[in-house]
């Protein structure tokens, strides 16, 4: 990147972080000062919108009331078998609740009995003392007012219509009323109670005067900028939210964070809510009936879209503002360092003639000012280059003659130890064959001397075979020939099974005894020939160095995305600071408890890289004077075991 350019990206990068500093204080200020601000002015307008939710209540209570003084009503109540009365009052009462626009007026006795209903089929006789208005009045002989919930059985007798309207305005069958009851009293006697209310399900007029007096029915891009709902439990029953077809969102819910904390906790909820389909600075508030029991919630919020707006236009404002002042700046800095930086273009193209290759190139010195200075350093650079360059090839030279020189020996080393180990196996085969005939007495019965001098034969030559076996697979490690061709393997039938087949002798005449714990029919994704090669030397060395007389114990276990196998055996163990050679290469215990037990020092080195190559490892366990446990993991094919099986 070029000098100039640098300084104006340094510039840039100045006026960028001026301008994020200033869009983060505007964003701040708005967020802390106007969006707060609406916030708390919901919480104040909130009250406002309780004030015109219980002036309803109020009206209804003022009503009764005046109905509570007709004598007709009063005679009613003290004869409730007039026949003539009955109608009389049910005539009036009923035009008393379609003028007040009402969906429920009851006439009830001293105990809560329906005397009048003024609502088709005008059902009566029925008690309503657990009605929480009711038994508010009866029990205080005062007036009751409120807002209760009425189930489905009260639904249905009082009257056509309220069922159907309760399941169309939310799809459940329950209503959420809004009234007040009265109590009739004649000289002293209190002779009933006169209830009045109206469902809230569906209605309207409630939460449409709560926007209009306190948004004053304002809209903002098209969407109301206040909205009320009232809540039965968390459904919407009555709400002037719009859904996305423009009609009110009633049967839906509030969210779950709302629901716990108003309805479970009885706490107010203020903060952002999303509201259908748009953020809205909100308040929910608790309605309880009058015993207390929240039933549900009474929300009112104010459209944040607005304010998000004004937030962004004032950002915009104050990004302009920089934007111009950094163009500015920018071009004043270009012209100002444009005559400063031709000198160093200058070294700048004959840098990158050096890099070409070209160490001769050098540059004129133009004064004694700074970029002079470094002028002559470069050229004392440049030949100090050439100097250089031509020491280096020559020991680039000295190099190669040496790798080639290395890489024919270590050829020479990989074909000799294959050819040497190969050429022994087999005679060492038929050696050993040959020396264990005599010695197990089928050419004749031997003296114990004789005996004695076979046992030390067979124990060299049994060394000398695991010590060609192991040369053997070094070899085709070092070659790269052993390249893991993993299948589905039955780990017991093609691998441990065979592996214990071989060292069945050695097993009885150390009398040591082989403990299977590899479930049945457990398979795992490996080489069987390679795992065969890791399950030999294991269970050589258990042998070689466990106790006599002790256990071998095999274990597998399957853990998800890996497979866990071990090879344990009594003995001396192993202390912990040997532990980190054991798997070198050429690498052997040597303490007076192994006295006489040699190994080649490459099983558990070729064991290792083994294992590796199938992705997993190798570690070992061991309490001194006890035990040793050799375990290593077998990773699934991508969790699973590959669908081809050996055999097959």
């Amino acid at each position: 990147m070029k000098l100039q350019t640098k300084f104006g990206l340094g510039i840039t990068a100045i006026f960028l972080v001026l301008a994020a500093g200033v869009a983060a204080m505007t964003v701040r200020y708005v967020n802390t000062n106007t969006i707060r601000e609406v916030e708390n002015r919901v919480r104040v307008d909130i009250r406002a919108a309780w004030e015109v939710y219980d002036g309803k209540t109020a009206r209804v209570a003022s009503a009764l009331s005046v109905l509570a003084e007709d004598q007709t009503i009063k005679a009613l109540l003290r004869n409730p078998d007039d026949a003539a009365a009955l109608r009389a009052v049910e005539a009036y009462l009923q035009t008393q609740r379609l003028e007040q626009e009402m969906d429920i007026l009851n006439l009830l006795s001293v105990d809560g009995t329906v005397i009048v209903r003024t609502r088709p089929p005008f059902n009566s006789g029925d008690n309503l003392s657990n009605d929480p208005l009711v038994r508010q009045a009866l029990a205080s002989g005062t007036n009751s007012a409120g807002t209760i919930i009425l189930e489905l059985d009260r639904l249905d007798i009082e009257g056509d219509g309220l069922v159907e309207r309760c399941l169309a305005v939310g799809g459940e069958p329950r209503g959420m009323m809004s009234g007040a009851a009265v109590t009739v009293w004649d000289n002293g006697d209190l002779l009933g109670v006169i209830e009045m209310g109206g469902l809230l399900n569906g209605a309207s007029e409630k939460v449409d005067r709560m926007r209009d007096v306190i948004f004053e029915n304002e809209y903002y891009k098209g969407k109301p900028l206040g909205t009320a709902t009232i809540f039965m439990d968390d459904l919407r029953i009555s709400t002037n939210v719009l859904d996305d077809q423009g009609r009110r969102a009633v049967g839906t819910r509030v969210s779950k964070e709302v629901a716990d904390q108003v309805l479970g906790q009885g706490e107010s909820w203020t903060g952002r809510a999303f509201v259908v389909d748009r953020w809205y600075l909100s308040q929910y508030d608790p309605i309880r009936d009058p015993d207390g029991k929240i039933i549900g919630m009474l929300y009112l919020g104010e459209l944040e879209q607005k304010y998000l707006d004004l937030r962004t236009k004032a950002v915009i404002q104050q990004l302009s503002v920089i934007l111009a002042g950094m163009l500015a700046a920018y071009v004043l800095s270009f012209l100002s360092i444009r005559g400063v930086l031709k000198p160093i273009h200058r070294l700048s193209e004959a840098t990158r003639t050096l890099s070409e290759g070209d160490l001769t190139h050098r540059v004129e010195v133009g004064g004694n000012d700074e970029v002079g200075e470094l002028s002559a350093s470069f050229n004392v650079m440049c030949e100090q280059l050439e100097l250089q360059r031509s020491q280096l090839e020559e020991r680039q030279r000295e190099l190669e003659e040496l790798s080639d020189e290395l890489r024919m020996t270590n050829k020479n080393y990989i074909e000799m130890l294959g050819f040497v180990t190969h050429e022994l196996k087999n005679p060492l085969t038929s050696a050993i064959m040959s020396l264990y005939t005599v010695k197990d007495g089928y050419l004749g019965e031997l003296t114990p001397a004789q005996k004695r001098s076979l046992e030390s034969v067979a124990q060299s030559l049994d060394y000398f075979q695991d010590m060609i076996k192991n040369y053997l697979d070094l070899s085709r490690l070092e070659r790269g020939d052993l390249a893991v061709r993993k299948r589905d393997v039955a780990l017991w039938d093609h691998v441990v099974a065979p592996a214990l087949d071989g060292f069945e002798r050695e097993i009885q005449e150390k009398g040591m005894v082989v403990v299977d714990h590899i479930p049945d029919n457990l398979q795992v994704a490996a080489d069987s020939n390679l795992l065969r090669i890791v399950y030999d030397n294991l269970l050589s060395n258990a042998l070689k160095y466990g106790r006599e007389g002790g256990t071998i114990m095999l274990d597998a276990s399957n853990g998800g995305r890996i497979t866990t196998l071990s090879v344990r055996n009594d003995g001396e163990g192993i202390s912990p600071e040997r532990v980190p050679q054991l798997f070198k290469k050429f690498s052997r215990l040597e303490s007076p408890e192994y006295a006489g037990k040699k190994g080649t020092g490459l099983g558990l080195y070729i064991c290792r890289e083994i294992i590796e190559k199938h992705g997993g490892e190798i570690w070992v366990d061991s309490k001194a004077g006890e035990w040793v446990k050799f375990s290593f993991t077998l990773p699934k094919e991508n969790g699973v075991l590959p669908t081809g099986k050996e055999g097959d």
